[in-house]
């Protein structure tokens, strides 16, 4: 009888094992012949799998960005990214009491003769965005001092583990393309290169006498 996704069964009238796959897909290598004799954990039967390693590069790229990512929200913002911000601070109000102080000029004229309505109505919206640019500045600073919210921080570490996950899986599935020997012994093989197996239907691809105790 054969093995079913991958195992190994006995054969009580022989004493040999049947090796099967937990995958599907095409014998790529085959790293032995027939009556050679192998230690337990030899790679014996390789399938071709590349599509899949494929995706577990992707996996692990975003396992890296993910990880980064949680190292950025947990250390929260870098001095330099304050500095950033304390120096946008101090241009907003530069350029807030730059406005403020046009609008006083401009209030101390008289309409119609030194400045037109349009114009002080000019100043006094500059001196509005200026004030409003001012706030805007002074939020972020704020937020950049006060570092990252648990919240932000524990859903980075959710998405990190999620990738780790993931990509676990993946390196398990990728593992079932490949039969090794569970035990030392001589093996039969009973595959040939470019043959197609699947798990919907077992084959044995190689069995094994392990040596006698």
């Amino acid at each position: 009888m054969s093995a079913g996704a991958g195992g190994a069964q006995s054969q009580p009238q022989t004493g040999a094992m049947t090796l099967g796959v937990a995958h599907s897909g095409v014998v790529q290598t085959i790293n032995v012949a027939d009556g050679e004799h192998v230690e337990a954990g030899h790679v014996l039967v390789v399938l071709d799998c590349r599509p899949l390693a494929k995706d577990i590069g992707v996996r692990a790229a975003s396992l890296q960005a993910a990880e980064a990512n949680y190292e950025r929200v947990l250390n929260g913002p870098r001095p330099e990214e304050i500095a950033i911000g304390e120096a946008a601070v101090g241009v907003a109000v530069a350029r807030a009491e730059e406005a403020r102080a046009a609008l006083d000029r401009a209030n101390a004229m008289q309409v119609g003769i030194s400045i037109t309505l349009a114009q002080r109505l000019v100043t006094e919206r500059d001196s509005r965005v200026a004030d409003a640019l001012l706030m805007d500045a002074r939020k972020k600073l704020a937020l950049l001092q006060a570092g990252s919210r648990a919240e932000d921080i524990a859903e980075a570490k959710a998405r990190r583990e999620q990738a780790a996950a993931f990509l676990e899986e993946g390196n398990a599935e990728l593992d079932q393309c490949t039969v090794r020997a569970p035990a030392a012994g001589t093996v039969n093989v009973l595959v040939t290169l470019g043959q197609y197996v699947s798990t919907f239907a077992p084959t044995t691809l190689v069995q094994l006498k392990p040596d006698a105790r």
